[in-house]
């Protein structure tokens, strides 16, 4: 019998309060926490059972405005914890980036709670909270906005019943009381490997944020196991209306696509976009990955548009062999924003959105993107694009299905 809500996050509050006092030995060799060196060979995971979702359109269309995003990661290394492995730095210290490799595979791992105390809509405990603020220009007004969250939802031989995952909590500007969002999805997507199980959930917010706009946002009581290799984060993305803003095509895709270590390139076609005919081309692209882990590098993306040629993501914050480290607002992304906690090591959540514009061209109506590893593997959640419209840009495109598969 599936567990009612408030039995559900009292089970999830009682995991919680078990999980963070246990100490784990660290991960056997040559497992996906471990780093047996370059030299070495690393076994990739075997997949048990998975849920993939392909990248279909969520929203789409063309108007005077564009599309923003908040989050924040809801996992941390635990600061009362020795490293799992002795050769990184003390918790505090990998939180700013510091280290050869300080990623949750080699911390003892927490839920970050900046709400202790505080009571949830249910009557439990809130034993997981991050906050980020939410600016909308001026008379904006939210035409789209979606929350999505994930996490890990087991490790080893340890995997949370769908019942468990399937609901966050979630603060909106002015409110003090925080209001249960569950899943909207048809399912979750998700994937259990022998070494551990990952998933992301999300649900339509339009109407919350239509009435609540600018302000601070808490996500609160996500599930996950808490164990070194945990990870788990939200995201909000708002597409708005602004007759003050350029015409822009505005475009949100979402799915749930592993790419898990030493496995094939993974290359999906994001459709339906539109760039101008003639002239300059001005375009960001935002994504939500999960499990990209800072300074593990091996992990790249590829991108190119219809017109424009394969070229290799790689900027300020991100070296080319490191597209998913960590970053939530990075310094160097469009659209930085306030949050809380704020470190530059997010543990496993990457929620960015960049200027693309180089990579596109006239008259582009797609892009491919293709991802490749050798040792850290992560999840793929969201894309979500606006790109400047001249002013003869034609009538909207209809809703259009991406593939994604593994890459020829």
């Amino acid at each position: 019998m599936p567990l009612s809500s408030s039995s559900r996050r009292a089970l999830a509050s009682a995991v919680a309060s078990a999980a963070t006092v246990c100490v784990l030995a660290a991960p056997a060799a040559y497992s996906r926490g471990s780093d047996p060196g370059p030299s070495a060979h690393r076994a990739g995971a075997t997949t048990i059972v998975e849920n993939r979702l392909p990248f279909t359109t969520r929203f789409q269309g063309d108007f005077h405005g564009s599309v923003t995003h908040i989050g924040n990661a809801l996992m941390t290394c635990d600061e009362t914890k020795p490293p799992v492995d002795p050769a990184q730095p003390p918790c505090e210290q990998a939180r700013t980036g510091a280290g050869s490799r300080p990623i949750n595979n080699n911390y003892q791992m927490k839920y970050v709670n900046i709400d202790p105390g505080s009571i949830g809509p249910l009557g439990d405990a809130i034993y997981s909270a991050s906050s980020a603020d939410l600016a909308l220009p001026p008379g904006a007004t939210v035409k789209y906005a979606r929350l999505y969250w994930g996490g890990t939802r087991g490790i080893d031989d340890v995997v949370l019943p769908e019942s468990q995952i399937d609901e966050i909590y979630l603060k909106f500007p002015g409110q003090s009381q925080y209001t249960n969002i569950a899943n909207q999805q048809p399912s979750i997507g998700y994937i259990t490997t022998d070494e551990e199980s990952s998933y992301q959930a999300s649900a339509d917010i339009t109407d919350l944020v239509r009435q609540h706009g600018t302000g601070t946002y808490t996500a609160a009581n996500m599930d996950s196991v808490v164990k070194p290799h945990s990870w788990g984060g939200w995201t909000v993305v708002v597409a708005y209306e602004d007759v003050c803003a350029p015409l822009r095509h505005v475009h949100v895709w979402d799915g749930f696509q592993p790419e898990l270590p030493q496995s094939p390139a993974l290359s999906g076609t994001l459709s339906g976009i539109r760039t101008p005919a003639t002239g300059p081309v001005t375009g960001h692209l935002g994504w939500v990955v999960y499990d990209g882990d800072h300074k593990w590098t091996g992990d790249t993306m590829d991108i190119k548009s219809t017109n424009g040629p394969l070229t290799r993501f790689t900027d300020a914050d991100h070296p080319a062999d490191d597209a998913f480290n960590s970053t939530v607002g990075a310094p160097g992304s469009i659209g930085n924003f306030p949050r809380n906690p704020a470190p530059r090591n997010n543990f496993g959540h990457d929620n960015n959105r960049w200027n693309v514009s180089q990579y596109l061209r006239n008259g582009d109506t797609d892009v491919t993107v293709t991802v490749n590893t050798q040792g850290d593997g992560y999840n793929l959640g969201v894309f979500y694009a606006d790109i400047d419209l001249d002013t003869n840009a034609l009538k909207r495109s209809s809703r259009i299905t991406s593939s994604w598969g593994t890459a020829k």
